[in-house]
């Protein structure tokens, strides 16, 4: 509620029990099967962990522990946010994040979940969109602690930052943290001038496009951040500890703003919308090319990239199919553009409380009924289920699938021999994309020599490196660099490397074929887990 007593969430609508997640999860994890999703982000409540301070709830994190356990039997991967929004109330009387000094309690806490779910969880999101933690509840006032101070939404955005990179270093200090994936989840919603000739306009759109998505961007690369709001807000920070401090960066995109300047000093600007905008029941409009723009504003940071919510609110259901396919379309130009995005999740799974929104928000691709409790696949999001089933480039860059037919190839050895996959039916076959540039190839060929090759060719396996589109004096010499024994193929043009990836895609790539001619296994990069998984299937399929 707001200082009146009047409530801030729409209607004044109260959560109750919502979709009642809690419960009914197994329920909905059979919903993500019908999906086809691989990996489901969710995040843990403070509140019910550490209700006081310092009095755990050992219940509730044993429920989250059951939630990764069923997730992983169902084989969806589990990917933990530890702050979305929300924490205790005893946190908040302590002042929250507009005191530093209340950074260690958010790590004290998210070492007691890391602690509790690691074996299970191996991928992280500290803090979800600072931005608009801070925006909404610090310069708008909209959600709590419903605050309209500029001055300390920039306090509390250094400290958001600083909680993280402080978070990140302190859980790769845990057992097993050396190998966690750790991010943050970053939204950016561009501000656009509403009268690209108007300079206040542009001026405002600068302003917010760097106090929201570019300097918090800049923080992760130079370790400096600038908080500027002409005339109401002005301080930097700096932490050296910042650059770097990510495995992968989290995007969170939905559409932009249109900004009006005006010459009002106690409302310098205001958002409009465009009549030829298309818009979704949130007030903005469907943008696909913002969510292209904000994949390279991303791409910055130099990290594996994740899109951890992108969604629409679409009570009639009369443009969700359009939305996900324009929007993945865009993704598909940026990974066409050799960005490294490693997946995406959409928002959300199924009708939700979506904070001062309430009910009215209809983001689900399961409608709910939230008297019943009744998920209802809705008829938009069929198109998300047939491209999730049926991809055309998957999180890791491929244009195949395990259960696919190979496609033929005609190779050519660096020996001038040539062979067809087709001639090889019959026989268990490893491809192995490669190129004497790339460092990663070069760590992982000399355990394929090593534990595949040598290991199982009197066995029938035929292990066939292809060197992508190098010529044959560059390949020749590699072979020798590298000292393998298993034959090369070359690959002029990367014209057998489209086959299974986009040609801008990176290499290190293997590909497990059965003795049918089906994809068996898919592995990229070299992660040594999913060597020996490959392993384990080869040595089943021989």
């Amino acid at each position: 509620v707001d200082e009146n007593g009047n409530s801030r969430i729409h209607n004044g609508q109260r959560s109750g029990l919502a979709a009642d997640h809690w419960n009914r999860y197994p329920e909905d994890i059979k919903l993500m099967k019908e999906l086809g999703i691989s990996h489901y982000r969710f995040s843990v409540e403070w509140s019910r962990i550490e209700p006081e301070f310092g009095n755990i709830d050992e219940q509730a994190l044993n429920h989250y522990r059951q939630l990764c356990q069923e997730l992983l039997t169902a084989g969806i991967t589990p990917v933990v946010t530890l702050h979305h929004f929300s924490h205790p109330a005893w946190f908040e009387e302590l002042g929250a994040f507009e005191k530093d000094v209340n950074i260690e309690y958010f790590i004290n806490f998210s070492e007691i979940v890391y602690n509790a779910l690691h074996d299970l969880v191996s991928m992280w999101c500290t803090i979800n969109e600072p931005a608009v933690f801070v925006s909404q509840g610090y310069f708008n006032g909209v959600f709590p602690p419903g605050k309209q101070d500029p001055q300390l939404a920039g306090v509390v955005m250094q400290n958001l930052l600083n909680a993280h990179v402080r978070l990140y270093h302190h859980l790769k200090g845990l057992p097993g943290g050396n190998t966690a994936q750790i991010g943050l989840v970053k939204n950016i919603l561009q501000f656009d001038p509403l009268r690209r000739w108007h300079i206040l306009d542009w001026f405002f759109s600068k302003i917010l496009d760097d106090i929201f998505t570019n300097d918090p961007v800049h923080f992760f690369n130079t370790g400096k951040f600038r908080f500027y709001l002409p005339g109401m807000a002005d301080m930097t920070m700096e932490n050296p500890d910042a650059a770097g401090a990510l495995d992968f960066i989290g995007l969170n995109y939905y559409s932009r703003y249109h900004v009006k300047g005006q010459l009002d000093p106690n409302e310098p600007f205001i958002f409009e919308t465009r009549q030829q905008d298309v818009q979704t029941d949130m007030p903005y409009p469907i943008y696909p090319e913002g969510f292209y723009r904000a994949l390279h504003t991303i791409s910055q940071l130099d990290r594996p990239i994740y899109v951890t919510e992108n969604g629409i609110a679409d009570a009639d259901d009369d443009q969700r199919a359009l939305f996900i396919r324009r929007y993945l379309y865009a993704m598909h130009r940026a990974i066409h553009d050799s960005l490294d995005i490693r997946g995406y999740f959409y928002w959300t799974l199924m009708d939700n409380f979506e904070w001062s929104e309430g009910y009215q928000m209809k983001f689900g691709l399961y409608e709910v009924d939230f008297t019943t409790q009744e998920r209802t696949m809705r008829e938009g999001s069929k198109t998300f289920r047939d491209m999730v089933k049926k991809p055309g480039v998957d999180e890791r860059g491929y244009i195949v699938a395990v259960g696919d037919i190979v496609p033929d190839l005609e190779l050519e050895y660096t020996t001038g021999e040539k062979i067809t996959l087709s001639d090889l039916r019959g026989q268990v076959v490893v491809l192995q994309f490669t190129a004497s540039w790339c460092s990663v190839c070069r760590q992982e060929m000399p355990h394929l020599e090593k534990d595949v090759w040598q290991r199982y060719k009197d066995e029938g396996l035929v292990l066939i490196g292809i060197d992508r589109d190098e010529p044959l004096d560059v390949v020749q010499k590699f072979i020798k660099e590298i000292g393998v024994t298993y034959p090369l193929a070359l690959d002029p043009g990367a014209d057998h490397f489209a086959k299974f990836a986009p040609k801008k895609a990176g290499v290190t790539r293997n590909i497990v074929i059965d003795k049918s001619g089906r994809i068996a296994f898919l592995t990229r990069l070299f992660d040594e887990a999913e060597f020996q998984e490959m392993i384990a299937v080869i040595e089943t399929l021989l």
